[in-house]
């Protein structure tokens, strides 16, 4: 991965660039923003300042002393702090009263007065009433406040005149300026010491961050690779069966266990345990003593009490949990003999367990949809889409597709003789021992009211007729117990083979009906 570590050098050098280029960005934007601020805060002043004084001399004016006023206006313009200058001119523009007694007379032309064109230069009237103005190479701050002719005005004013005339102050900005220069100067020699001395000791540090991070980086980008992998082989199926060998095989690939253990509820309180090792490589059904070490596993699992991703204390043993919100689906166990999984991330665990959760929660909801709600056996319309389908794969592979067709014996006396639950409880028992008869590939399902069907894939005549003879055997063997009854119930059994008896999917279903039919003609419990 020498190529990392030619990015990270192309990276650091661009990022110390745009740094760089952002420090200084930042110091003009900072420098700008304080300038507009602090010329914005110097205006609101001077308006507050300029309101006060309109009030004032308003006050004044009812007086009719031009004395007085003139007085006020020269001693506004003294206080250096407040304004630099301030005036009043008429309507016609003529300056009648100001703090400098040199411009009392005279005529300012809003068109042509310097002073004057900051506002009235302009294409449109001025949208607010203070503005900056350059005087003689001094920028100041001009407000201007208009004076209305009111009705207490009229006795000097005509009635018919809207505006009598216009106070004007101005402000000084040199302070201000000087103020502005002085923090600009702090800021720029702050920018120029981040990037003369805190970018190199930064870009140090970030180096040895990267060169850390490098490894971490490719061993996420396995795990990312790994998810990915995993997502999309877990979204290849929604079959229970099918997901369970997905499983197994991402679980082997990704995580290199010795021993993977599937433990999945059925009927009550039974439980089926699938299990993969690395020693003989098959993945096949297992039997649980009570002095295997897994049995205490699955009691506190059944229990609640392995509830979430867990580890054992030496870290060879990782618990895996698989449940909906309220239910649990399965349990995986995986072991390792002689190393441990001290080193496989919590968090690659945990998300791994989340995905396959919802992988198996999805087919789970497949299998209720068509799982027979009395025997938890698959249902008819599941049956007709399962054997063309097995059907077309043997045809392909050039392999054997036996299917038998199981009927209880004398079914209709038993609910006519016990009632419907009895009944209910025979059909349910009767499953139950079908499934614990026949292999694991194999598919069971309830084909009609006391009539089963069921599909074997890759299998003759001969290995047909021993699991059917199983199936019988040990339906025969089983006492149904109800209270105070104890019923035996047999089951005849009909086969039927591909391609030996049969060369598309109707036939085989027909010849297996007739040979189920033939072994009731002929005695029932037997297997034709």
């Amino acid at each position: 991965m020498k190529w990392l570590y030619i990015l990270k050098k192309k990276i650091l050098f661009i990022i110390l660039g745009i740094m760089s280029v952002t420090i200084i960005v930042t110091m003009l934007f900072i420098a700008l923003m304080l300038r507009n601020s602090m010329i914005n805060e110097s205006k609101i002043k001077s308006q507050e300042i300029s309101s006060a004084v309109q009030t004032t001399l308003s006050s004044l004016m009812m007086t009719r002393n031009p004395d007085l006023l003139q007085n006020t206006i020269e001693k506004i313009g003294k206080d250096n702090y407040s304004a630099s200058k301030a005036f009043i001119i008429n309507r016609d523009g003529k300056v009648i009263y100001s703090s400098d007694k040199n411009i009392i007379g005279k005529n300012l032309d809003k068109k042509s007065d310097a002073s004057c064109l900051a506002c009235h230069g302009k294409s449109s009237m001025p949208s607010e009433n203070t503005t900056i103005i350059n005087v003689n190479g001094q920028k100041l701050l001009r407000s201007v406040r208009v004076i209305f002719n009111e009705e207490k005005c009229f006795g000097c004013h005509a009635e018919s005149d809207r505006i009598n005339g216009k106070f004007i102050i101005d402000h000084s900005l040199k302070s201000t300026y000087l103020l502005i220069s002085y923090i600009e100067l702090i800021i720029f020699a702050s920018g120029i010491f981040c990037i003369i001395i805190l970018i190199p000791i930064f870009s140090r540090v970030l180096s040895r961050e990267v060169n850390r991070y490098i490894d971490e980086i490719i061993h996420q980008n396995r795990e990312l690779n790994l998810l990915y992998t995993m997502i999309e082989r877990l979204s290849e199926s929604i079959d229970l069966e099918e997901l369970k060998t997905i499983v197994i095989e991402i679980i082997k690939d990704s995580l290199n266990p010795d021993e993977i253990n599937l433990i999945f509820h059925k009927a009550g309180d039974e439980y089926r345990v699938n299990t993969w090792s690395k020693q003989n490589g098959v993945f096949s059904r297992k039997k649980i003593d009570k002095e295997d070490p897994l049995f205490a596993t699955i009691n506190d699992w059944r229990k609640g009490e392995i509830n979430e991703n867990s580890r054992s204390k030496d870290h060879k043993i990782i618990h895996m949990p698989i449940r909906t919100s309220d239910t649990n689906i399965a349990l995986i166990t995986l072991r390792r003999i002689e190393d441990s999984f001290e080193n496989l991330p919590q968090k690659l665990v945990d998300i791994m367990s989340s995905h396959i959760s919802v992988a198996f929660e999805n087919a789970h909801l497949y299998h209720i949809a068509i799982t027979d709600e009395l025997t938890d056996l698959y249902t008819p319309r599941h049956f007709r889409a399962s054997i063309v389908e097995r059907f077309v794969d043997a045809k392909k592979l050039g392999s054997k597709l036996s299917l038998l067709f199981i009927d209880i014996d004398d079914f209709k006396m038993i609910n006519d003789k016990y009632g419907h639950m009895v009944g209910d409880l025979v059909l349910k028992n009767v499953a139950r021992h079908i499934l614990l008869s026949v292999r694991d590939n194999d598919l069971v399902f309830r084909y009609g009211g006391e009539e089963f069907a069921v599909i074997l894939p890759s299998t003759d005549y001969a290995m047909a007729y021993q699991i059917a003879e199983r199936v019988r055997e040990d339906i025969a063997g089983y006492i149904h117990e109800k209270d105070t009854l104890n019923i035996n119930v047999t089951v005849s059994i009909g086969i039927s083979v591909y391609p030996d008896d049969a060369d598309s999917v109707r036939d085989l279903i027909s010849t297996s009906d007739k040979a189920l039919y033939r072994a009731k003609e002929t005695g029932k419990n037997k297997v034709v």
